[in-house]
């Protein structure tokens, strides 16, 4: 690092939307450049900065399109998430854009377990009925009987992809004493305890909270929809950790006005942050089954800490090396 910096002129960063990195990530980071914190509230703010700078560092505050990355000088992208679809990753691709984040960094992510405590956290949440129970406290008032929930001990849940998160959420779910079933498209070695589905249809239909854990993309875009939604049975939960697009949330909207399902609990929304008008936000407001928190699965203290600093040490060694 000393002779990177004694022999070659510092480069820029520039990092949106992040009040400080962690103390390890930012000092390897001031190793190699210049770095500028900065609030970027317009497209065209974004697109000045990403002209002026040679790194660039965010989290999920900005949805970095084609039409935005063309012409730009950044030339390393960097966010310490799994998920990059606010990124369009073939235009980096074709632009030299080099983006360095947690995808695929299996090893690493057993660690990570902020967001799978979240689901289980949501999950119980929204079982016992805890926003409305709240309220009521915070209202003046304290009437137990009013919150009748459920408990998970020897319910079956289902885990809708059994990737990394969720594979850490159905061992959770079985220290709970849960039934645990789950469908992947790719075969899996795990707890033979875990039974798993032949189809979504079926994992659906049988269990009593489904924990959503897919890659969003075009091929699971809405993938959990009427469809789908109907095998569940009457009362059936369910909890996404993963991405809003990953539900076509009017279908699903509608059947919880329709008591179809017993509740809906989301870390996720499609199109956040902007949620004007958005169906589930404004059903949230009457329905106690509904339940969102603004995406902050992954935001613990712990979590930010080694995902900065394995993104800021991934950066050093593409650059230095």
């Amino acid at each position: 690092m000393e002779s990177y910096s004694a022999n070659f002129k510092k480069l820029k960063a520039c990092i949106s939307g992040i009040d400080k990195l962690a103390k390890d990530a930012e000092q390897q980071l001031k190793s190699i450049a210049i770095v500028n914190y900065v609030q970027l509230t317009t497209e065209l703010e974004l697109v000045d900065c990403l002209k002026q700078c040679d790194i660039f560092w965010f989290r999920l505050n900005h949805k970095l399109t084609r039409s935005i990355l063309k012409g730009v000088k950044c030339k390393y992208i960097l966010c310490a998430v799994t998920g990059l679809d606010h990124i369009d990753i073939k235009s980096c691709e074709e632009f030299g854009i080099k983006v360095i984040s947690l995808k695929n960094e299996f090893e690493f992510l057993r660690e990570i377990r902020a967001t799978a405590e979240h689901t289980f956290g949501l999950m119980l949440a929204l079982i016992r009925k805890s926003k409305s129970a709240f309220k009521h406290v915070e209202s003046g008032l304290w009437n137990r009987y009013l919150f009748e929930g459920t408990e998970l001990y020897e319910k079956k849940i289902g885990i809708l992809g059994f990737g990394r998160l969720g594979e850490i959420v159905a061992n959770y779910a079985f220290a709970f004493g849960m039934e645990v079933y789950y469908y992947d498209i790719i075969h899996k070695t795990t707890n033979s305890s875990f039974m798993k589905c032949e189809s979504a249809e079926e994992l659906f239909s049988i269990v009593d909270v489904l924990s959503i854990h897919l890659p969003y993309n075009e091929q699971t875009h809405f993938m959990v929809n009427k469809r789908l939604l109907n095998y569940m049975k009457p009362g059936c939960f369910l909890i996404n950790t993963s991405r809003g697009g990953l539900v076509n949330e009017d279908e699903l909207a509608l059947m919880i006005k329709k008591r179809k399902i017993g509740g809906y609990a989301t870390d996720v929304l499609y199109g956040e942050p902007t949620i004007e008008n958005h169906p589930l936000v404004h059903l949230s407001k009457t329905h106690e089954n509904v339940l969102i928190t603004p995406h902050i699965g992954g935001n613990t203290y712990e979590s930010i800490e080694r995902t900065e600093n394995f993104v800021a040490q991934k950066l050093l060694n593409i650059i230095l090396n």
